[in-house]
Order: structure tokens, then C-alpha cells, then sequence
């Protein structure tokens, strides 16, 4: 059977080979010397390879390369006046869970607004790779540098973490379904299929982010997505865009 493999860039260090070998060791992952090796060349005899450079982490699997980028988030923030999670979140410091840390864009958003954000993500190594950017990623803006190196990560699943979480400990806990459909969407990502959590199980996630939460749980989901009105979710319509938000005010009857 195939196994993901750990190895540096093509031009190495003796540090830089030093830091693949912890990682494989901490991975339990093999570590193999690149010397000059093509990532194709590699993938014939491994899953999938995670290379380690000088200033990031890269992790391929067929013709594809998963990495920390900033995507959209900038911009996000430049137009945050416009942007339905800012709204519904508040302007209020506010202690935030986000179950689904994916490339942790909206996470980055809340914290740059000055909340405490805690990023649970299920997926070894989205986590590992995103955990990595948010840490030594260098932004231009030195304010998203800050958001960044703020926020708190975690490799668990959603539901497990939710379980093992005493009530009340969030004001607002906020999951977004759709990185997985990013995944099987995105060209440049297509061939990275393990990445994606196919399934679920939204009624045991409100069950247990209703106990965990205090003010709201907010979800992002495609547009045509019923779960907005099967759970009773106050939808925020975006003209133009394939994603809604929407929330449910946490209460009595919802903890119940």
C-alpha cells in the first residue's frame, strides 16, 4: 500500500533536512532525501509527498499541490462592511469556535476583527499545513500577520471536539460545510480527493453546538442548500454569490 512520504525542496539545507526528518518523525511518516527527485518521480512509489521549504509546507497527491495561501481573505477584509459574517458575528469581542478550519480564510476575518478564534480541523493534513501558514506565513499587512498568529488550532473532528467541550464555553461556534466542495470544485485541487469530508451529521452538530454555544451558531452553505430552512436558520441572501450564511440564535429551546 501506498503512504504519504515526507521530503525538502530540490535546493536543501542541512536545516531544512533536519526539520523534514522531525516532521516525518512527528507524522510517523517516513522521510525520504530528495537529492534531485522529481515530485512525479516520487509519487510513482507514495500517496502523497509533503515537502518542506525554507518558508512553507507543500502537500502534493497526484497533479496537485495543496498549500497555506491567502486566497480571497484579503479582500475579504477590505470590503469587510460588506461581508455577512462580520455582520452576524458582531462587533463585540466574542470567543469563537470554527468547526471547519479548511484554510482558515474565516477565521483569519474574525480574528483580524478582534476575536478569540479557536480552528478545529479533522484532516491531519489540512491541519498541518494550515497550522504551519497561520504561524510563519508573512502577509504584507502586519494586522493580518497579528489575526493569524492569534488564532488557537486543533486536529479534531467537529462533533468530537463539541463533546468533549463543557457548555457554554463559545459565544459563537460556526461551521462551514462547503470546504469539501471547494475541494472537488477547484481545477488546481481537483486531483487531492482524500482532503475532502463527504458527510455530516448536522442534527448531532446543532445538538452539541447549541450546548457548547452561548449567542449563535452560524453556518455558510451553497445556496441551494435546504439546511437553512430544515433546521430553522435565519439565511442571509447574497445576490450574485454561490453561498449563503445564515444563523439561529442559541436559546432555551434550542439547548433542549
Amino acid at each position: 500500500m501506498k503512504k504519504i512520504i515526507v521530503t525538502t525542496s530540490v535546493k536543501t539545507t542541512l536545516e531544512l533536512n533536519d526539520s523534514a526528518q522531525k516532521l516525518a518523525d512527528e507524522l510517523n511518516l517516513e522521510y525520504v532525501k530528495r537529492n534531485k527527485t522529481t515530485i512525479k518521480q516520487l509519487l510513482e512509489t507514495a500517496k502523497g509527498v509533503i515537502v518542506v521549504y525554507k518558508n512553507k509546507l507543500s502537500y502534493f497527491e497526484n497533479d496537485s499541490e495543496f498549500f497555506f495561501h491567502l486566497d480571497t481573505t484579503a479582500l475579504k477584509i477590505k470590503n469587510s462592511d460588506n461581508e455577512p459574517l462580520v455582520e452576524i458575528t458582531g462587533k463585540e469581542k466574542k470567543n469563537v469556535l470554527d468547526c471547519t478550519m479548511g484554510l482558515a480564510g474565516d477565521s483569519i476575518l474574525l480574528s483580524y476583527y478582534g476575536h478569540n478564534v479557536t480552528s478545529i480541523e479533522k484532516n491531519k493534513i489540512i491541519h498541518l499545513i494550515t497550522s504551519n501558514g497561520l504561524k510563519n506565513y508573512i502577509s504584507p499587512s502586519e494586522e493580518i500577520n497579528k489575526a493569524m498568529r492569534k488564532i488557537i488550532t486543533y486536529n479534531y473532528d467537529c462533533i468530537d471536539y463539541l463533546k468533549r467541550t463543557p457548555d457554554n464555553s463559545f459565544d459563537i461556534v460556526y461551521f462551514d460545510p462547503m470546504f469539501s466542495h471547494n475541494i472537488k470544485e477547484s481545477e488546481n485541487l481537483s486531483g487531492i480527493t482524500t482532503l475532502a469530508d463527504k458527510s455530516f451529521p448536522y442534527e448531532e452538530f446543532i445538538k452539541e453546538a447549541s450546548r457548547v454555544g452561548k449567542d449563535k451558531i452560524i453556518i455558510k452553505a451553497h445556496f441551494k442548500d435546504n439546511i437553512f430552512e430544515k433546521y430553522n436558520f435565519t439565511r442571509i441572501v447574497r445576490k450574485n454569490t454561490k453561498f449563503h450564511f445564515g444563523f439561529l440564535e442559541i436559546n432555551e429551546k434550542t439547548k433542549n
